[in-house]
């Protein structure tokens, strides 16, 4: 890979195709909402440094044309993917980025599993100081959490066993009320198998990766990789990672960051660990990080997560590797084209999210090429598409003749799963109000038509500390007439939690039937079932 920022005056010279060695390239090229200048006007030079040390650069300067990535954009939009945001990097510069509304590249979002990638980077760091060995046992690490009497298993369990998902247990175990994670993961109740076998995602093993770090740094991980690694590569300084309830990161799955911070790592990880020619992590530790550790054919069913393993690293077809994490969090690195894909989401309504995100930057790589002519009318179309992401609607009409019938009726609910007991809908010309009473008290909600209406979710969920209800969400609403009788309304958490939960309203005469589906994980639980009422 080029390094840009180590060398960025030759870089200049020898990427430059004008006479001047100059290009301009609109603003908006890399265009996020809020960013300045958004007139669409050639601005600045071709390449431009980010004030916390991003290089950008028009696509076709790195060998990318702007075509292609409209293209990818297109397909993501017709397959109904749902996008927060994504960066596009070539020889180590960024030549496309964009946002959906209300996501912008300040706002930090949850990268859920990919929170493991940094996790693995962490242990690699201690590694590189002699704190760890790969082969070091998790026993002798917390002989305090050990059963009375440890099956061999565990004591056998190593760091290595941890980091390629190859635990004693046979699937991720839930935190234990009254005790750690560690505890929980050492104390599963599980039928245990040999440690280093078989492949089997872990979440509370990933936990226990970083409490290591923690125990014997007596920090944080992501504290303990501030000065060393995160601050280098200039990642956000309030950067942090969800609690566990026994005061430790949720390294599994809690990382909050922006994509851009994710989009520095991804270059950390795709330079095998060095940045601006100093070698941060082991550059032996991150190949080794970064390729296949262990199969997980049988792991998983989804068809681009069976290339392999590394240390919580998944591996690609055509020698490539990511970090993924739940809904649409990833960054996909292919060191054969020498560039990295990283997106944000909320695809957890789509299984097939992963496949088609991937499958389109596939049909994007094989486009790549050398350095070409700057194509400005294709760079200004790319301009546009990126300034006018927008959330794709619900499908169907925004008046109908059941809203007079049913506007502002009680509706008294029988026993149902959502402990809804009873509910009105109130209709006006550009906005619904849903307001009801469930088994935590009474709530409001209100409802876009044609359009996203930005609020909190009443009920508070986990923040900062996983288990803890002491945050409102911010959400997106909006809802339709999918047929003359029936309402529906989505709801998108577009806070640090990511989910979406749907309701139907089905009105029939004097009657209604309700139902709710979440996805959403570890919160909303108590949306979903199916009820009926009478007004």
């Amino acid at each position: 890979m080029k390094n840009l920022k180590s060398n960025r005056r030759t870089f200049i010279k020898s990427s430059a195709l004008g006479a001047l060695g100059m290009i301009t390239v609109p603003s908006l090229l890399t265009g996020c909402v809020g960013q300045e200048s958004k007139t669409g006007t050639p601005g600045n030079t071709f390449i431009k440094e980010d004030a916390k040390g991003l290089v950008f650069a028009t696509p076709e300067s790195q060998g990318v044309p702007s075509e292609a990535i409209i293209e990818m954009l297109e397909t993501l939009e017709s397959k109904q993917v749902c996008m927060h945001s994504f960066m596009l990097l070539r020889h180590g510069a960024v030549v496309a980025e964009g946002y959906w509304p209300t996501f912008n590249k300040d706002k930090f979002q949850r990268m859920y599993s990919v929170s493991k990638s940094f996790t693995s980077v962490a242990i690699g760091l201690m590694i590189t100081e002699g704190k760890l060995k790969l082969d070091d046992k998790i026993a002798d690490i917390f002989p305090e959490d050990l059963p009375a009497n440890p099956h061999p298993f565990i004591l056998q369990a190593t760091v290595r066993d941890l980091l390629t998902m190859s635990t004693f247990n046979p699937r991720s175990v839930p935190m234990q009320a009254g005790h750690t994670s560690v505890w929980s993961f050492l104390n599963s109740g599980e039928t245990l198998r040999p440690p280093g076998a078989i492949f089997a995602y872990d979440t509370q093993g990933t936990n226990t990766l970083a409490a290591i770090v923690e125990k014997k740094e007596g920090m944080p991980f992501l504290e303990y990789m501030r000065p060393k690694i995160l601050d280098p590569i200039g990642f956000s300084k309030d950067t942090y990672c969800i609690q566990n309830t026994d005061g430790r990161s949720w390294s599994g799955s809690g990382v909050l960051c922006t994509a851009r911070d994710m989009a520095r790592f991804a270059l950390l990880c795709m330079n095998m660990g060095a940045f601006e020619g100093t070698q941060l992590v082991s550059k032996e530790y991150m190949q080794a990080a970064t390729s296949r550790q262990i199969d997980n054919t049988l792991g998983r069913n989804e068809a681009e997560m069976k290339y392999g393993y590394g240390y919580q690293f998944w591996c690609l077809r055509d020698g490539g590797f990511a970090g993924y994490g739940m809904g649409g969090q990833y960054f996909l690195c292919m060191p054969k084209y020498d560039t990295i894909l990283v997106t944000t989401g909320d695809a957890q309504l789509d299984s097939e999210g992963l496949n088609e995100i991937l499958g389109a930057y596939m049909v994007l790589l094989k486009r790549v090429g050398n350095s070409m002519a700057d194509n400005s009318l294709a760079q200004n179309k790319l301009s546009s598409k990126i300034e006018s992401l927008t959330f794709r609607l619900p499908d169907g009409q925004l008046q109908s003749p059941a809203a007079s019938r049913y506007n502002g009726k009680t509706f008294k609910m029988e026993n149902n799963p959502m402990k809804l007991t009873e509910f009105r809908l109130s209709f006006k010309q550009d906005e619904a109000t849903l307001d009801y009473t469930n088994a935590n008290g009474k709530f409001s909600i209100r409802i876009g038509l044609g359009q996203y209406l930005p609020q909190s979710f009443p009920e508070p969920y986990s923040g900062k500390v996983s288990g803890i209800r002491d945050t409102y969400y911010d959400i997106l609403t909006a809802g339709a007439w999918t047929s003359e009788n029936v309402f529906m309304c989505t709801v998108k958490a577009v806070d640090y939690y990511l989910g979406t939960l749907r309701m139907q309203f089905a009105f029939q005469n004097d009657t209604v039937c309700v139902q709710m589906i979440k996805q959403a994980e570890m919160f909303w639980d108590n949306y979903q079932g199916v009820g009926w009422g009478r007004g």
